[in-house]
């Protein structure tokens, strides 16, 4: 080639490479999302908004009065939710911009998998929920399907006549009707969900397909797994599908939060069929949890938890170790839970929002956290080791 005209390219070729940069689209921004015993109705999100957005969040988890369980079969009156739905209308959002609708999936109304009534009303249901959502300019619903309840993913349930395998058909159908519905009112619909394929991860690595599937029906979860790939299957192009992760409550050191996001985004696969796999890497999230009352000495009794053993500055320290490592390893969102203490109260215990906001600027600026919590967790561990020793 000729040396001039290589020279001119390799001088042109920073040029381009900041021209392709300023032209290619960035990740998503790290968000961070409350909820919590605290979770507020859309009439006190109407009235209180401007001291919430105070807050150190991105947005807020809320919920409908009364219709908030995403597997009641009973039909909800839609004129019994106009209130509900002018409230969410005249919410004014300015800081909050990623804020979801919570629906709940314990089974108080003895739904059934195979009754397509019943799922009539419940598709129906849904659809009133996303448009609930999209009424509050909402990003998307948070789906809990922890059974507070009766217990929708269990095997047999009322199912005892049917094979595992006839039910997983069955769970797979209705997953892909609970997406269908909520889609059709929100077709870029952001779905959280606190416990995803990632739950069944002592069985992913199993060679044998077939144990697999007998150990997966003896799981108190089990259908949950059969659910989620019949949403995939059916999720519309631009729908996100969020794993928030809840075992990310209890991680004492960075690199379970590395690993979870392995686990989300490499391992469940073995639980989602081939042809959903490029589905899956382009419509999954992995998302993180922290829970404050775990690392923050809230929990009873007190005596069964780490962070009783840890200074107040110690937990402050691991409680912004945990912020800063959720948000570095999740795609897109975090979740920030508690019990007993109420943010729009100002009921937080001190120094946590002095934390979150330190871990939530290093994210942003691309710096380090600055500090270890190694020695500290490691010592705390000891004191409650040896204080259950001497109960004995």
């Amino acid at each position: 080639m000729n040396p001039i005209l290589l020279t001119v390219l390799l001088l042109s070729l920073p040029v381009a490479l900041h021209a392709a940069d300023a032209s290619a689209p960035h990740r998503p921004a790290k968000k961070l999302i409350e909820y919590g015993w605290d979770v507020p109705y859309p009439d006190q999100v109407r009235n209180e908004i401007r001291n919430m957005e105070k807050k150190p969040f991105d947005g807020i988890v809320f919920r409908l009065k009364e219709w908030n369980h995403a597997f009641d079969p009973r039909p909800w009156d839609e004129a019994k939710l106009q209130p509900q739905f002018d409230d969410l209308a005249a919410i004014k959002w300015k800081a909050f911009t990623d804020n979801f609708l919570c629906l709940y999936a314990a089974n108080n109304w003895k739904m059934d998998w195979f009754n397509d009534e019943q799922w009539k009303n419940i598709e129906a249901n849904l659809r009133l929920s996303a448009r609930a959502a999209k009424i509050a300019r909402c990003v998307g619903l948070v789906f809990d399907p922890e059974p507070y309840g009766d217990n929708p993913w269990a095997y047999p349930g009322m199912n005892a006549d049917r094979s595992f395998a006839e039910v997983e058909a069955q769970v797979h159908k209705r997953g892909a009707q609970f997406i269908t519905a909520i889609q059709s009112q929100m077709p870029e619909v952001r779905l959280l969900t606190f416990f995803h394929q990632s739950l069944f991860a002592p069985l992913l690595d199993m060679p044998d397909i077939e144990k697999r599937q007998i150990e997966l029906s003896k799981q108190h979860w089990g259908l949950l797994s059969a659910f989620w790939n019949g949403v995939l299957e059916a999720v519309a192009p631009g729908v996100r599908i969020i794993d928030g992760y809840e075992l990310a409550y209890y991680h004492t050191a960075r690199e379970p939060f590395f690993r979870a996001y392995h686990l989300m985004k490499q391992r469940s696969l073995a639980l989602v069929p081939p042809e959903l796999r490029a589905k899956h890497a382009v419509q999954f999230q992995a998302g993180m949890a922290l829970y404050m009352d775990q690392v923050l000495a809230l929990r009873q009794p007190p005596e069964k938890y780490l962070s009783t053993y840890l200074t107040p500055d110690e937990r402050l320290r691991w409680f912004e170790h945990n912020v800063y490592y959720a948000l570095a390893t999740s795609d897109e969102y975090v979740w920030c839970y508690s019990e007993r203490m109420h943010w729009w109260q100002d009921k937080v215990p001190d120094g946590a929002e002095v934390a979150i906001r330190s871990a939530r600027r290093k994210i942003a600026e691309g710096q380090p956290l600055g500090f270890d919590i190694t020695d500290f967790i490691a010592a705390g561990q000891r004191k409650m080791n040896d204080a259950a020793k001497a109960k004995e």
